[in-house]
């Protein structure tokens, strides 16, 4: 790896560290649902998104995907429910089962926070042309996409070879949700 690559990736990790504590901290979560008009404990918020962009779910994959323990996944759909903004269906599939919705009133909530933090990405990229707004959107989906793959150990070593052979060690279960969507 040259010098140049190993600053940029170190800039970039640093870059990407200082997002996700920001991002994801709690203060930046209350500020988010207050300005989109969303009453929710802020912890809710990533399940709220997570049944917004991967649809009905059970709490076990919800749990799974949030990287949450099952009690804690509970304790939230608990709150959640009784707010109004998820409702817990039979599955179809498993009668012994439940299958996590968002209610109306949870789309509509989904709906707000998303809005809020499109508004928030363009403010921060105001000055980039739409050229480099979609550039870095493919490039960090890309990104996000290969550090959540199957084919990433823990240890970021890739599980299959460059031509798509298994490679030697071991995997870990893909975090993302059954049906693609990013965490």
């Amino acid at each position: 790896m040259s010098t140049a690559r190993s600053a940029s990736d170190s800039t970039l990790l640093a870059s990407l560290t200082h997002l996700m504590a920001r991002w994801g901290s709690t203060a930046v979560q209350v500020a988010v649902a207050a300005d989109a008009g969303v009453v929710i404990d802020p912890a809710d918020i990533p399940a709220v998104y997570m049944l917004g962009l991967e649809g009905p779910s059970r709490a076990s994959d919800l749990a799974a995907a949030l990287h949450l323990s099952r009690p804690t996944m509970s304790k939230q759909l608990s709150r959640l429910e009784r707010a109004g903004l998820i409702e817990r269906v039979v599955d179809p599939a498993d009668g012994r089962a439940t299958v996590i919705h968002l209610s109306p009133a949870g789309a509509d909530a989904h709906r707000r926070l998303v809005s809020r933090g499109v508004t928030m990405l363009h403010d921060a990229t105001a000055d980039w042309d739409d050229d480099e707004a979609a550039h870095f959107a493919a490039q960090l989906a890309r990104l996000v996409d290969r550090l959540s793959g199957p084919d990433m150990t823990a240890s970021g070593t890739p599980t299959q070879t460059p031509g798509g052979e298994p490679a030697a060690g071991p995997s870990r279960p893909h975090p993302r949700s059954r049906n693609g969507g990013t965490p």
